[in-house]
């Protein structure tokens, strides 16, 4: 009973390390961002469809067939003055992009990706303030296109669920945001 445990957990260490070894394209880039909250985090009382902006990085791993795995990293910032209300977030996972030209970086993609997010609310009412920063697991789809192996645009729908403390209460806050972004690639 051992003995294919071990061969199962050999293969999948296997698989795991030889994995970049079939990438044929490995780049590295940037990203800026602009982003429209919606839901609640869009709402009148937080940001009221005040626009975020935000930068990232992230590597794309290419995959024959026009597969790719992109790792990346997304801060965005929204601020909403009188009274002043900011949200900050910092998200860490990994898209799966698919090409349709059957080759990376190169032409329109569709994409799917999921990761976790740090945010930081911050609200300042007359006579009080608070802030809280709670974590998520988001999900994320995305359409976009490459003019060049080194620069394209993306939209890009991001979902998380934030439950800040704030001024004694624990409200669920859907974050929701669209962004459409440039991308970078060097």
């Amino acid at each position: 009973m051992k003995s294919p445990l071990r061969l199962v957990f050999c293969l999948t260490g296997l698989a795991l390390v030889s994995s970049p070894l079939f990438a044929q394209d490995l780049k590295f880039g940037l990203q800026g961002t602009i982003a429209y909250p919606t839901s609640d985090l869009g709402d009148k009382g937080l940001l009221d469809k005040s626009l975020g902006y935000g930068l990232g990085a992230h590597m794309v791993i290419g995959f024959s067939g026009g597969h790719a795995i992109v790792p990346r990293l997304d801060y965005t910032y929204f601020e909403k003055t009188s009274p002043t209300r900011k949200v900050q977030t910092l998200q860490l996972g990994a898209d799966y992009n698919y090409y349709f030209s059957k080759q990376v970086n190169k032409g329109c993609y569709v994409g799917a990706g999921a990761g976790f997010g740090m945010a930081k609310f911050e609200m300042d009412l007359p006579g009080m303030s608070d802030d809280d920063t709670p974590n998520s697991v988001y999900g994320s789809v995305s359409a976009g296109y490459m003019f060049t192996p080194n620069m394209g645009a993306e939209l890009r729908y991001t979902y998380a669920k934030y439950e800040p403390e704030l001024f004694g209460t624990k409200p669920d806050i859907t974050a929701p945001t669209l962004n459409a972004t440039f991308i970078y690639r060097f």
